[in-house]
């Protein structure tokens, strides 16, 4: 090959050469995406620490102040500003309030409120009061939100002998005295009256047999079913107690 046929290839892969260099570099580079995230607008909301039972007298440890999205807030959570955590201390949980709930006025009875013992009330359910001693409820161990049952007895009119019948059975016990709730640490209250938590039929009942010659107790049930299980119902037969002998 002749000398100037050799120069214009050389030239001519040259220019190739720089030709492809220069669309390489005029290549436009593929769009980056910038994802920016967005700050969402949060409200302080009053929130439960731990599940709160029906009945739990409330205190300034039972709630905390959590950031909610603006967005899911109900007009009826309690929000900050609106309240304070100490306005709801002392109040008492009308129903089941989970860990982490937001809480709202329909599940607790602020302290002093006429109604709180109608909120402790399950629905149909009527309040009852008896007078008791220590004799008569189990030594003062019987406590607010324990169950019992009722015990009637009687002297027998002709014969003067003891009618002793079991009257009621597993009837729930919502206050001695004033104190509607009684505190994890409370074992001991030295009562001289219990309301019981009664049906409108036991209410009748226990009303007729209050204002009898005969004499009421309560006997504390325990916490713990009985394996097997009982049935007092089919118990309740009556006993006479003759010269101090069943």
């Amino acid at each position: 090959m002749s000398a100037p046929r050799l120069i214009g290839l050389g030239i001519a892969l040259v220019a190739g050469v720089v030709a492809f260099v220069m669309a390489l570099g005029k290549r436009e580079e593929a769009p980056v995406e910038v994802i920016q995230k967005i700050e969402e607008k949060t409200i302080r909301v009053l929130v439960a620490t731990a599940d709160l039972q029906r009945g739990d007298r409330l205190t300034v440890d039972s709630f905390r102040w959590v950031d909610w999205p603006e967005k899911s807030i109900s007009p009826r959570y309690l929000t900050e500003g609106s309240i304070t955590a100490e306005d709801l201390e002392s109040a008492v949980v009308r129903t089941l309030i989970v860990e982490g709930e937001p809480v709202i006025e329909e599940k607790i009875v602020r302290a002093g409120s006429g109604s709180m013992l109608a909120a402790l009330l399950e629905p149909g359910k009527r309040a009852v009061t008896t007078r008791i001693t220590a004799e008569s409820a189990s030594g003062g161990f019987i406590l607010p939100g324990d169950h019992v049952d009722v015990f009637y007895t009687q002297p027998e009119e002709r014969t003067g002998e003891i009618v002793f019948e079991l009257l009621l059975e597993n009837v729930k016990v919502l206050a001695i005295n004033s104190f509607y709730n009684a505190s994890d640490e409370t074992s001991f209250i030295e009562g001289s009256t219990a309301t019981l938590e009664l049906s409108l039929s036991e209410a009748e009942t226990f009303s007729v047999a209050q204002n009898s010659r005969g004499q009421l107790s309560l006997a504390l049930r325990s916490i713990f079913a009985p394996e097997g299980g009982t049935n007092l119902k089919e118990q309740r037969s009556l006993r006479v107690v003759r010269y101090g002998r069943i």
